[in-house]
């Protein structure tokens, strides 16, 4: 059996490293890295399989689903989200790519799935994939060493410019330094390796370690404060987002607003301990992943000899062609009946001129609302 580590090769964002950081730190050896965006195309050596912790936030090219036959995976940690048919970046679609064909049957093979949040956990109730919560990876993230820093320090991770403002003006007097770090690169991290990467990880958790509290708006900056029990604040202008739900509530959290007008500079003063609840999800964590590995250790058979699903490739290309075409086909359908609307029934300026355009170029034009169609 060899071993991988799940990660997003071109991502700016530390916190999907410190994912897979975490993730790293349970296998005897890292002997591959997973892309996440090439799920379908990872191929082992010698037909190995490659046990893999695959707890990430699902994903920007959702049409490399599902999983190649060599992962050996354990699902914990699992996130899913459309994100970007709302950000209209990456695939256009929701989930189809879990509904039906290839997709369905793998994860149906593999239940039940565990989840980060109970967003997740509702989409597969939806479809028919038994699930429950487990949490994420980076709850079990171990302490790093306490070194007393020259000058106590509070951490501020991309918690914007107001805020910031507000709590340098909150703090002026105190005996503290306001240390800024950012969330992410500068750049795409394609050609950084992983041993840089993991460096730069341990840097930021040795920087968490030791701070008096951190105050962040970002969940994976946040959830690692849990593990190494440093006070944190979580800071949103709101919380609509379903990935912070349980653990909004399972440590200090507020809104942008709060924290302006001043309510938590005592906060910041003197710190308060996090709350434990994070603990028995903690401990779960650690003994299913511990024996998840045991077995992996004692696995001797071949990775086409682990698959538990039946479909070909041949089967998996012609599934996922045709689910992206329908996918493409229904959200350009939707997107076309947006702008016929915005048209005709709410007049917008912007809209008009986009008509003239048209007319200009002798395009076809929207269907007027008492034409038939």
């Amino acid at each position: 059996m060899k071993y991988g580590v799940l990660w997003r090769k071109t991502t700016k964002n530390i916190g999907d490293d410190m994912q897979s950081y975490a993730a790293s730190l349970f296998l005897p050896s890292v002997d591959y890295m997973v892309d996440i965006e090439e799920l379908d195309s990872f191929v082992a050596e010698d037909d190995e399989p490659v046990a893999t912790i695959m707890s990430a936030w699902y994903m920007w090219h959702k049409w490399n689903w599902p999983p190649t036959k060599s992962l050996y995976p354990m699902w914990l940690g699992f996130h899913y989200d459309d994100l970007q048919r709302a950000r209209k970046r990456g695939m256009p679609c929701h989930f189809e790519y879990l509904e039906s064909g290839p997709g369905f049957e793998y994860l149906k093979a593999y239940e039940p799935i565990g989840c980060r949040d109970p967003y997740t956990m509702e989409q597969l109730d939806r479809i028919g994939i038994k699930n429950y919560f487990s949490a994420c990876v980076t709850l079990t993230l171990p302490k790093r060493p306490i070194v007393k820093p020259e000058k106590e320090y509070i951490v501020c991770n991309d918690v914007g410019k107001k805020v910031l403002k507000a709590i340098k003006k909150q703090l002026k007097g105190q005996d503290v330094e306001i240390k800024v770090i950012p969330p992410t690169r500068k750049v795409p991290s394609t050609d950084m390796p992983w041993e840089e990467r993991k460096k730069e990880v341990e840097d930021y958790l040795d920087i968490y370690q030791n701070a008096k509290c951190v105050i962040t708006k970002r969940l994976h900056c946040a959830l690692p404060c849990l593990a190494l029990e440093t006070p944190v604040l979580l800071v949103r202008k709101n919380f609509d987002s379903p990935r912070f739900a349980p653990y909004k509530d399972w440590m200090k959290s507020t809104t942008q607003d709060r924290v302006i007008a001043g309510e938590f500079k005592s906060f910041m003063i003197n710190p308060e301990p996090n709350p434990t609840t994070y603990l028995e999800y903690r401990d779960s964590i650690n003994k299913a992943v511990t024996e998840f590995i045991d077995n992996a250790k004692k696995e001797t058979r071949k990775a086409s000899e682990l698959v538990r699903t039946s479909y070909t490739p041949e089967e998996v290309m012609k599934w996922q062609n045709e689910t992206m075409k329908m996918t493409l086909h229904n959200f350009h359908k939707e997107e076309h009946i947006d702008i016929w609307e915005l048209a005709w029934y709410h007049n917008s300026n912007v809209i008009s001129k986009y008509i003239k355009w048209r007319k200009k170029l002798g395009m076809e034009l929207p269907p007027n609302k008492d034409d038939e169609v």
